[in-house]
């Protein structure tokens, strides 16, 4: 055994020192080092049609705002309550928007998603139905079948109680069951189903009715695990809802849809706290 070896049999346990030194210094590391953040792209869970004003809005408000904090984000598309679900056990980042009670009205999801403040966009449900009838309000929907998109909260909640209602999965779903007669009124966010309405002339009987039954303010959720950066992304979305940045992008994928010139039915009541 030549001498530059002896040291070590002289001090067996110099290995394995130098191999627990390597380790603390490597569990002392930054979290950053976490798959979620490696590559700075976050995911996202949405619903299932990207087309939707609210979703283009949300999400190119999003692409803007964590953009400056030096972030990419990508959209993953499941059904409304699936992706709630998703989000909430950490399989992805977050939702991109929801209305401000959603977390709460889910459940334990208050305790994993948090709510970022200011609002990305102002959302309004409204009645549609292929007849005129009167609606004034949630309330004034009792007699009807009234069509829904399943998994967004805050319909269910409102029209909890009538056995006759009927979930639909997604805007386009619920309008054709409106055409057909298969419900008397569909219920959704106006400028999505002014898009889908647009696009399909076997639609054209459909009208919204009645005021706009309710105003959600829509927010991104994200998962607790990246609660590190709530406050800078707060501050971004701040910063941009000053300088007229989320009106600027609201406007420009309402003029792209080429529904700039429409405008929801007013309000019946003052607006209230939405639960989408």
């Amino acid at each position: 055994m030549s001498a530059v070896h002896a040291p070590l049999r002289r001090h067996p346990c110099l290995a394995s020192r130098l191999g627990a030194f390597w380790l603390c210094l490597l569990c002392a590391l930054p979290a950053a080092a976490q798959p979620a953040r490696t590559d700075g792209l976050l995911t996202f869970g949405s619903f299932q049609d990207t087309s939707t004003p609210l979703v283009r809005i949300c999400e190119r408000v999003l692409r803007e705002a964590y953009g400056q904090l030096g972030i990419r984000i990508q959209v993953h598309l499941s059904p409304s309550a699936r992706s709630l679900l998703e989000a909430r056990e950490g399989h992805i980042d977050g939702e991109l928007c929801r209305s401000r009670q959603t977390a709460d009205q889910t459940g334990d999801l208050a305790g994993e998603l948090i709510r970022i403040d200011p609002p990305l966009w102002h959302a309004d449900v409204v009645a549609f139905a292929t007849r005129p009838l009167e609606v004034r309000d949630w309330e004034s929907l009792a007699p009807y079948k009234v069509g829904y998109e399943h998994g967004k909260v805050g319909p269910a909640l409102r029209l909890k109680g009538n056995p006759r209602n009927s979930a639909s999965n997604g805007v386009e779903n619920g309008l054709v069951k409106l055409a057909a007669g298969r419900v008397d009124v569909h219920v959704e966010e106006y400028y999505s189903a002014m898009l889908v309405l647009r696009r399909r002339d076997d639609l054209r009987n459909i009208r919204p009715v009645g005021p706009a039954l309710e105003r959600y303010q829509m927010h991104h959720l994200l998962n607790r695990r990246h609660a590190d950066l709530v406050q800078p992304l707060e501050q971004v979305l701040q910063r941009m809802q000053r300088n007229g940045d989320l009106k600027r992008i609201e406007q420009a994928v309402l003029r792209e849809a080429g529904l700039d010139q429409l405008r929801p039915p007013p309000l019946a009541h003052e607006p209230a706290d939405g639960l989408q």
